[in-house]
């Protein structure tokens, strides 16, 4: 089958995942396409040469870093993105393809159906069901909700109920794995993906013994305790990690979880995702950040670390699902 994976454009965490469900077409004979709007590097450091279309298929929320929404202009943004003239020139380039997978942007399902190509949307959430926890998006929600209506969808965990598709097949857990790579003692990988955090430098304490590991999409920082790590994928960075320090997140949670790396992790504020993440990472025993980095990074080494989360068939199940 010749596939288009359409990837929100909200972070790399959706794309991140989608490039596992690539590698894993690639391997049983498939040929995937990846539909972004993330840089090339981001796609190269885990599948290079991996067949991919420039396209921004939503906006997920506006934010100023990792940590900060701005519901308003969202909604400028969503109006501005999703036109009807969007879903349209989607809608034609999507006619080379025998499916689509969505992850999880209802403008590139209501294209696919325009197309008249199979569609599957797979996600952990859906767009409708966070926008409606704003007052500034509901009326972005009900739009919405009627381009992703009729859809299938696979459901990815932690993450709340998928709403408003005609079937929800259950999953798990998708993400990138890579064997370990260790590129400094006593390493903690900061993680803030494509949306960075603006004052990441003062929430970095000099800590002895403990180097920072940053790396691309984050930015450098001229510190003898830091390590900004070059020509290793990512995924190997998570896995060889001491420690990640991150936010709640999908992509990172799967990522740590597959590799077996513990996470102290900030708090994510009103975003309506966080809650199902942090009750999964606490149950792994990653420590959510309450007072001290130093405090919290003790915590999490004085437990053993711990265990990788097996392959869960998610991925068999995902390509089964598309037929």
């Amino acid at each position: 089958m010749r596939v288009a994976l359409v990837c929100s454009a909200h972070g790399f965490g959706h794309l991140t995942r989608q490039l596992a469900l690539a590698e894993g077409l690639l391997a049983r004979g498939h040929e995937p396409v990846v539909f972004s709007a993330a840089p090339d590097e981001v796609l190269d450091d885990y599948l290079p040469g991996v067949a991919r279309a420039p396209w921004r298929a939503d906006v997920g929320l506006v934010q100023a870093d990792s940590l900060t929404e701005d519901p308003p202009a969202t909604a400028l943004a969503v109006a501005s993105c999703c036109t009807e003239a969007r879903v349209d020139a989607l809608s034609d380039q999507l006619r080379a393809f025998d499916r689509v997978v969505v992850d999880i942007a209802p403008a590139a399902l209501e294209a696919a159906r325009r197309a008249d190509v199979p569609a599957l949307a797979v996600g952990n959430f859906d767009w409708p069901w966070i926008y409606r926890h704003y007052p500034a998006l509901r009326e972005t929600a009900a739009r919405l909700s009627a381009w992703q209506a009729g859809h299938r969808a696979l459901q990815l965990r932690p993450g709340p109920d998928l709403t408003g598709f005609a079937h929800v097949v259950e999953g798990g857990l998708l993400g990138r794995s890579r064997p370990a790579v260790r590129v400094a003692d006593r390493a903690v990988l900061v993680s803030f993906g494509g949306l960075g955090l603006a004052d990441i430098d003062a929430r970095l304490p000099r800590l002895d013994g403990v180097t920072w590991v940053l790396a691309a999409p984050m930015p450098r920082l001229e510190r003898p305790d830091v390590r900004f790590a070059e020509g290793v994928s990512y995924p190997a960075l998570v896995a060889g990690a001491d420690a990640v320090l991150t936010k709640p997140g999908y992509g990172i949670h799967a990522e740590t979880a597959l590799a077996g790396t513990p996470v102290v992790y900030l708090d994510r504020g009103a975003f309506p995702e966080a809650p199902y993440l942090e009750r999964a990472m606490a149950a792994r025993g990653d420590e959510k950040l309450t007072s001290s980095v130093a405090d919290a990074l003790s915590a999490v080494w004085t437990r053993p670390r711990p265990p990788r989360r097996p392959v869960d068939g998610t991925l068999d199940r995902l390509v089964a699902a598309l037929g």
